[in-house]
């Protein structure tokens, strides 16, 4: 980037160091002014600063800026020091030196700039949308987390560098200025009668990267709540009845969270914004909350279920966050997990108040634990407190293990401790800390000093080392007693330990129960210790016994095959209820894929679930056959495979058929949805022809119900004709709500026709995709064996696009894992490793290892599984 003025550009790699402590600021006046027409702002800013030695520089965080004026004066003093900026692109760096040595004390640093509003949908951004009569305009919106604050005004830009701000916006005076407090002035500008100047109040003490500020078209609705807090929902010109819903569950949870926590919100506002173009799904701002359209609008006629239920989920996560991140704030990016984590179980615990039709709570293992055990179970993995560096690094954690694996710890203290405890020790840590950084350590001494538990000796075990353990059970008979014999190792996918995974030890939380009753854990008890035993009174050897009830413990199970046969009949009487028939099956697949059991025994317990009905239940078995179908994808006996499927899902397609009943909970309908989907994969033959029907009754204008759409969409891609299918593009050009677009491209994208296939990879970076979802449809792309090697070829083809647009987001490390993990060859994984040892991503480079890990995991599974599955299938149908 050119620079002027005294600004002069360096760049030099070197170890990364946190900023000098020698400054401190503590209040930030910034004023700015974005072009909407030539994408670019001006900036100016004031920072009140504490100098705690003498000093000749000043160093703080600037990216992408270029710094025309730095200067600085003695508080109480108008002489002003010119310095000289020095702008180290490299490690992200303004260094602002001045002829003699600045001395201790309180003082000012004033500062003028200039930058781009990107369109990578970081830091100060432009997002494009379209106006009602279809012309093409920008607005501007910022997200500066993790460090993106430094793109849009030189800053302190570290999380434990807390101050107040106060922000001035230039703007077109016909448009909608929004930041994280309410309008304190706005008067027209003096210069130019076209823009306004609006100034907003102080914030609380906050870290750089939750300050926020939009400027565009918006209209929005409105609510109070009890305690007065004006709670709003912005949405682009003719949407706002899309935010009714958002607007409901925010202001609901808003109230319980200072129930909850008996703290109130500290702003008198809380602003909800939906963003054309958003890289992530929402983010916190305190007072002004942005969010992906998709994740907060909720069209009553076209949304379905599951986005509804989304979008409850993401209001409700991003509102815990106004206390756990935003009043209290972790020290550093190694203590990420302290506010995903926990902003993830809270936003269960809300939405199951808000809305328990949802029965999110039920739904906590199959949504949130399992894709946690996933990736927890490769080496590859990494523990929930991991020290990061570098800004680079920072995303690289910003993953399942952070915020899932986090959530289902949480669950399993509070569950150990006890609502109330928990709940009075959140109130204790919030309230020491607040407008504060805090460290892990810090909660758990909060929940310690309450329940009088060892919450730091077992939890430490759970965040600080990597992994999960599995616990074996066998059991013997000694008189009247069952003696259960427990013993824990860490578990991997191919069943492999190294020295340090040999090593680990968990402090357990274990709870059984058994055939005698199924409701109420017969013993709980902590387990510390690589075995024990538990004597269970009054148990014959034909009782059946179950560990980890509900899955509040975060560890698999593995029974002994004399167990394993007991817990059968229980499961198909559903004498144990749905979460624990989810785990047996889960844990069973698990072994299998790491060769402690036979595949073909996970297919035999399958008949145990012959007569399952529950989402839950299905939704992990469902998980299961997809992974073995593309495993099989690999063989040339996957029809047989496709047979035994259509088999298996035949009975819950029978009682569910294809419309909703009256009465229908919710989870019937996400179940409904599943079943056909796994289906339209399985070249069901009434499935298909009933979509097919259906599709051409919603192109004539019967409208799908929502819930069906993306199934009736899928089977379309699949088995329509080339003028059905280019039907799905015709009408994602007319469509104008971004949810059901997203349901089109990605039925379009689930083709297995390689044209087909190629022609969603070419869409998808056209100028009709946004760039947040042009990834999405490359992984949706991906999902068969025929467009793994398409959408692979197609990353690395645009691999330096793809890094312009998303090497600093989440988006990348989702791209490198999912493109390259489902290959099952040593020839792929040598081009994959080949290829991202030249094209690496820095900070991200975990996400090509798991990739390399999970391809040499099918590779194992198919030469040590293939035949004996393969025979299973054949004497099926034979």
């Amino acid at each position: 980037m050119s620079n002027s003025g005294d600004s002069v550009a360096c760049s030099v790699k070197k170890p990364f160091e946190r900023l000098p402590t020698t400054v401190v600021p503590s209040f930030y006046n910034i004023t700015l002014k974005p072009d909407l027409v030539d994408l670019t702002f001006t900036g100016s800013e004031s920072v009140s600063i504490q100098i705690k030695e003498s000093l000749n520089e000043i160093v703080l965080n600037v990216e992408d800026l270029t710094i025309n004026e730095a200067s600085y004066a003695v508080s109480g003093s108008d002489n002003r020091v010119q310095g000289t900026t020095t702008i180290d692109y490299e490690n992200q760096e303004a260094r602002i030196k001045f002829a003699s040595n600045l001395q201790p004390g309180s003082g000012t640093l004033y500062l003028s700039f200039k930058g781009i509003l990107n369109d990578q949908m970081k830091g100060f951004y432009r997002s494009k949308y379209k106006t009602q009569d279809g012309k093409e305009r920008y607005s501007a919106t910022t997200q500066f987390e993790t460090t993106y604050a430094r793109r849009a005004f030189p800053c302190w830009d570290e999380p434990a560098i807390k101050a107040r701000f106060q922000v001035t916006m230039i703007a077109p005076k016909d448009l909608t200025v929004l930041s994280n407090t309410n309008v304190v002035s706005e008067t027209p500008h003096k210069e130019d009668a076209g823009l306004k100047v609006v100034k907003f109040g102080e914030t609380p003490i906050m870290s750089t990267y939750l300050v926020a500020f939009v400027v565009g078209e918006y209209e929005y609705i409105e609510t109070k709540t009890e305690r007065g807090t004006s709670v709003k929902v912005y949405t682009q010109i003719g949407k706002k009845d899309q935010g009714k819903f958002a607007l409901e569950t925010a202001s609901k949870c808003l109230t319980l969270f200072e129930n909850y926590f008996n703290i109130p919100y500290l702003l008198e506002k809380l602003d909800h914004i939906a963003i054309p173009d958003f890289a992530r799904g929402a983010m916190e701002n305190w007072g002004l909350v942005t969010y992906r359209e998709t994740n907060v609008l909720v069209d009553p006629k076209n949304s379905s279920p599951s986005s509804k239920e989304c979008s409850g989920h993401v209001i409700c996560h991003e509102t815990a966050h106004q206390w756990f991140g935003n009043l209290v704030t972790m020290e550093w990016w190694t203590h990420l997990w302290l506010k995903e984590g926990f902003a993830r179980f809270m936003q269960y615990l809300a939405l199951d108040r808000i809305q328990p039709e949802f029965e999110v709570w039920t739904q906590f293992v199959s949504s949130c634990s399992l894709a946690a055990f996933k990736l927890d179970s490769l080496h590859n993995t990494h523990s929930i407190e991991i020290p990061v560096g570098h800004p680079g690094e920072v995303e690289s954690i910003f993953d399942v293990i952070s915020y899932n694996k986090g959530a289902a710890i949480i669950r399993m203290c509070h569950s150990w401790i006890g609502d109330e405890n928990f709940r009075q020790g959140l109130q204790n840590y919030l309230n020491k800390h607040a407008y504060k950084n805090a460290v892990t350590e810090d909660l758990w001494r909060a929940l310690e000093d309450v329940s009088k538990k060892p919450v730091e000796k077992m939890m430490s075990t759970w965040t600080k080392q990597k992994g999960h353990p599995i616990v074996q059970v066998s059991a013997r008979t000694d008189g009247n007693k069952r003696i259960l014999t427990l013993t824990q190792k860490c578990f991997t996918i191919d069943g492999v330990l190294d020295d340090e995974e040999k090593k680990a030890l968990w402090q357990i939380p274990v709870s059984v129960i058994t055939s005698k009753d199924s409701k109420k854990p017969t013993v709980s008890t902590l387990m510390g210790t690589k075995t024990m035993e538990i004597p269970i009174d009054d148990l014959a050897p034909t009782d059946w016994v179950k560990i980890n009830p509900e899955v509040i413990g975060f560890y698999r199970a593995s029974y002994s095959s004399e167990l394993l046969e007991l817990l059968k009949p229980a499961i198909q009487t559903k004498q144990i209820g749905p979460v624990d028939r989810l785990q047996i099956v889960h844990d069973l697949f698990a072994t299998s894929m790491a060769g402690q059991a036979s595949t073909v025994d996970f297919l035999n317990i399958l008949s145990s679930y012959d007569q399952e009905d529950d989402y839950v239940t299905w939704s992990a078995i469902d998980a299961n056959i997809g992974k073995l179908n593309l495993l099989l994808s690999h063989t040339d006996y996957q029809p047989l495979f496709h047979a035994f499927g259509r088999k298996l899902y035949a009975n819950i397609f029978a009682k569910l058929g294809f419309d909703s009943q009256p009465g229908d909970k919710h989870t019937s309908n996400l179940l409904r949805t599943l079943v056909l989907g796994r289906l339209v994969v399985f070249n069901d033959e009434k499935v298909i022809v009933e979509a097919k029907k259906r599709f051409k009754d919603h192109c004539d204008g019967k409208l799908l119900v929502p819930e069906l759409r993306g199934v009736v969409y899928r089977a379309i891609a699949n088995y329509g004709d080339d003028k059905d299918y280019e039907k799905l593009f015709e009408l994602y050009d007319k469509e104008e709500l971004q949810e059901e677009k997203m349901r089109l491209a990605s039925a379009a994208a689930s083709a297995r026709d390689s044209i087909r296939i190629q022609k969603v990879l070419d869409f998808s970076f056209s100028d009709k995709v946004r760039y947040q979802d042009a990834w999405i449809l490359m992984i949706h792309c991906s999902y068969s064996k025929e467009g793994q090697q398409l959408a692979w070829n197609f990353f690395r083809k645009n691999i330096e696009e793809i890094k312009r647009r998303y090497e600093c987001h989440s988006a990348a490390a989702y791209l490198i894992e999912h493109l390259s993990s489902g290959f099952a060859s040593q020839d792929k994984h040598t081009e994959v490793e080949t290829f991202f040892a030249a094209h690496p991503f820095a900070g991200l480079e975990s996400y090509s290892l798991r990739g390399l890990e999970s391809i040499k995991n099918n590779i194992k599974w198919l030469s040590r599984e293939s035949e004996s599955t393969k025979k299973f299938l054949q004497a099926l149908h034979s």
